[in-house]
């Protein structure tokens, strides 16, 4: 089950950096590394929780509270990232996780801020722990992208499953045009 801690994780990380408040709910007591998570995203496998965000690196948890860095998805950015969206400076933004049928599958934004010549990618792995012999991210490429001349910003991927098992890839375009264009 993938669920969005956004708000949790950002609520969280600013407690931790205000000063210490003595009446602390545990269930915001984060430590090890939680520091620069942007948008991030949530998956459990086995008796891990692992948070992906933007940026490319990974963290995991058994208790939710002491998180541990894994490593990067790409060690190095995929070559169609800056092919395709030139001015990218690698890594990728706002991850969704979810497995199914024993793969997991990653979908990220590739785009430069600011912009809305932008892609959504896709990379799976059979495995999140990278201690297992099975262990590989692989690059899937480009799944959807946007272009200057769009109205829309091909970010923030989120793959959501309806009741019939159809799959539907939503994403959220932060590109809005106010006013007419110029004539």
């Amino acid at each position: 089950m993938t669920l969005r801690l956004s708000t949790l994780i950002v609520v969280a990380i600013t407690l931790q950096a205000a000063a210490p408040a003595p009446e602390t709910p545990e269930l915001l007591k984060l430590t090890g590394a939680v520091s620069g998570v942007h948008d991030p995203v949530i998956i459990r496998e086995g008796e891990w929780y692992y948070v992906f965000a933007t940026g490319g690196s990974f963290q995991r948890a058994k208790d939710m509270h002491e998180w541990a860095l894994c490593g990067r998805v790409f060690e190095k950015s995929p070559e169609w990232h800056t092919q395709e969206i030139p001015g990218t400076r690698g890594g990728y933004w706002a991850p969704d996780i979810s497995c199914h049928k024993g793969t997991y599958r990653l979908y990220y934004s590739v785009s430069t801020f600011g912009r809305n010549d932008s892609a959504i990618g896709l990379a799976t792995n059979e495995t999140l722990d990278p201690a297992s012999p099975k262990y590989k991210w692989v690059d899937q490429g480009l799944v959807f992208r946007s272009h200057s001349k769009d109205d829309f910003n091909a970010i923030d991927p989120n793959l959501a499953v309806d009741e019939r098992g159809h799959h539907w890839l939503n994403w959220r375009g932060l590109w809005l045009i106010i006013g007419e264009p110029a004539t």
